[in-house]
């Protein structure tokens, strides 16, 4: 079957909200490297998600309370307040209470507090006019304080009621679509008309940005045409193979059966011929050597 070269979802949520590099299924790995420089685009967005993908790691591994209350301290310390945050949360949701549970909740109450201070900040900002970047700290709190109790709902109500407002919209989306319609017409250029759809869809759905406007037009145009349409929905299975594996590599060492039930499914669902196909067989035949080893 014909190998395209498809855009990886850096969304997760809006973590990942921005453009993929393109791949070929057939000739670059999903751990990177090859003839087009690695598989992401958006490396940044991808190291975001990556690094968030390691927190969550990290917190299977600590099994108890003392363990979770001190890697929370060293967290907060190396300014990761996601991963904070959530140790934090379960040092006082642990059953029976241990010695840290009050300490734990005086310093969620804390970081509530230091939140708060933060958005009045931001909030400053945008009264100013600074718009992209009162958003973008707001954005970043919102993300970094979801686990924190009572402030997350806060702060992620504030932010969704000013990206509805159309005052802020236009100017918000503006910076996002215009990448996209670049890396679109990129896309074309190279005659990567897959990836080209999937970025001018992207684009269009962050109107009323000028640049999706224009991505809007030029999205329904090509949406005229059927081949165009497949081949980009193939691209869209390909992308979620990639991201699966990626999670499912993070998960070898502390879930080696939830790993390889993944590996399992990318090989039962992704092409023979694709590169995520073949690296997925190799995690797999090294989870089972692993295995071998231990008995």
């Amino acid at each position: 079957m014909r190998v395209f070269r498809c855009c990886v979802v850096a969304g997760l949520l809006l973590l990942m909200s921005a453009s993929a590099r393109t791949l070929s299924a057939r000739g670059h790995s999903p751990r990177g490297g090859g003839g087009l420089g690695g598989m992401w685009q958006a490396e940044a967005a991808f190291q975001a998600w990556k690094a968030r993908e390691a927190q969550a790691e990290a917190l299977r591994r600590l099994k108890n309370a003392e363990q979770q209350y001190a890697g929370a301290i060293k967290a907060q310390k190396e300014g990761k307040t996601w991963l904070a945050a959530t140790l934090y949360m379960r040092v006082v949701l642990a059953r029976p209470k241990n010695r840290h549970s009050a300490q734990a909740k005086q310093a969620l109450a804390a970081m509530a507090n230091e939140g708060r201070s933060q958005m009045k900040k931001a909030d400053e900002l945008l009264k100013k006019g600074e718009i992209e970047a009162a958003l973008k700290q707001l954005d970043a709190l919102a993300s970094g304080y979801e686990n924190v109790p009572r402030f997350n709902h806060e702060i992620a109500e504030h932010v969704q009621k000013l990206h509805r407002d159309p005052k802020y919209k236009a100017v918000l989306n503006e910076p996002r679509a215009a990448a996209l319609v670049d890396e679109a017409q990129k896309n074309e250029a190279n005659g990567e008309s897959c990836c080209a759809f999937i970025a001018y869809e992207e684009a269009a759905q962050l109107l009323p940005a000028p640049s999706a406007k224009q991505a809007e037009e030029r999205w329904s145009a090509m949406k005229q045409d059927p081949k165009i349409v497949a081949d980009a929905e193939t691209c869209r299975k390909l992308r979620e193979y990639l991201h699966m594996f990626h999670v499912a590599e993070l998960m070898e060492k502390s879930s080696p059966g939830k790993a390889e039930e993944m590996f399992r499914k990318i090989l039962a669902l992704s092409p023979n011929s694709s590169e995520v196909h073949r690296c997925a067989s190799e995690e797999l035949a090294k989870l089972h050597r692993h295995a071998k080893k231990a008995k």
